[in-house]
């Protein structure tokens, strides 16, 4: 388990930008789950995704790694920069503070709450408080994320800023991670993409 004091190093390392391709080639993926129905945990296995899901779907199309490589404790997948180091002065912010425009296609996304999540420590502050990961995402550009949401029970791609509106209630503020290059879990597992595995999943049930 990282220490608040450890994550607080890395969160002040620099992010360098994706390549355009590959943030293309991760929204190209997330958009192919479009509508797609909301599960907790869902990997399409049963049809369904969850956040963590789409943006691991997204994270397989541009690197060698798949989805099972990733950490689900979003302090760890931070705390690693198993999806990109986290953005100066987004890491995390108040979500009527963070600057669209200086989001990137492929920005990773995670909403932030002062509700504490006793499985895992804090993965930032805003202010003096603590705060932790409750959400995750993809910048698709246009002032756009893509999200697999619980409250519309699907997968979809709609406004940030109103989102972040909408939903103050449950978050307080956003943290982004950019990756350089592609993804980098500390453990690189080999296996069928996870649209493979749902498409190989659904044919036997035929």
């Amino acid at each position: 388990m990282l220490r608040a004091s450890a994550i607080g190093l890395l969160l002040a390392a620099p992010a360098s930008a994706l390549p355009p391709e590959s943030g293309a080639k991760m929204i190209a993926a997330a958009r192919s789950v479009l509508g797609t129905r909301y599960e907790f945990g869902g990997r399409l296995g049963g049809g369904g995704i969850d956040c963590l899901g789409v943006v691991f779907l997204a994270a397989e199309a541009v690197g060698s790694c798949g989805w099972k490589s990733f950490s689900v404790n979003p302090t760890e997948l931070v705390g690693r920069r198993e999806l990109g180091a986290a953005v100066p002065g987004m890491s995390p912010v108040r979500s009527e503070e963070l600057e669209v425009s200086q989001l990137q296609i492929g920005d990773v996304l995670l909403l932030v709450s002062y509700q504490e999540n006793p499985a895992e420590p804090a993965v930032g502050s805003l202010g003096s408080e603590p705060v932790w990961v409750w959400h995750t995402g993809l910048y698709s550009g246009g002032g756009k994320w893509i999200v697999g949401d619980h409250f519309a029970g699907k997968v979809i791609e709609v406004n940030l800023q109103q989102y972040l509106r909408d939903y103050a209630f449950a978050y307080a503020g956003a943290l982004v991670t950019r990756m350089e290059a592609g993804p980098s879990p500390r453990r690189c597992r080999k296996h069928a993409p996870m649209l493979s595995r749902s498409r190989a999943l659904k044919s036997e049930k035929r």
